[in-house]
């Protein structure tokens, strides 16, 4: 099948039913219309674009300190979740988070 498939190739022949026959060519099946007639891609319809839900949706805690942004002092401050996010009082701006590795 593939000598063929070459041969035809090597003339400028088309060579689609060679490459279907040897499974290299799969064309996305043919949809057709449900029983109210609407059109349906073949597989069913296509998935969302939303991310999979999750069983535990709540707050979660990410481990790590809140510094300061321009790294002019030392402060460190850590917080909990549902608390503000702490504020530099110098460059009035919200501190870095940088995260525990």
């Amino acid at each position: 099948m593939i000598d063929r498939a070459l041969r035809a190739a090597r003339a400028g022949e088309p060579v689609e039913e060679y490459l279907t026959e040897l499974g290299l060519l799969n064309r996305p099946p043919v949809p057709e219309p449900d029983q109210a007639g609407r059109w349906i891609p073949a597989g069913g319809l296509p998935r969302t674009t939303l991310p999979t839900a999750v069983a535990d949706d709540g707050p979660h805690a990410l481990s790590g300190e809140h510094v300061c942004p321009r790294g002019a002092c030392s402060r460190r401050e850590r917080r909990r979740v549902g608390d503000q996010l702490p504020v530099c009082e110098v460059f009035d701006v919200a501190l870095r988070f940088e995260a525990e590795s």
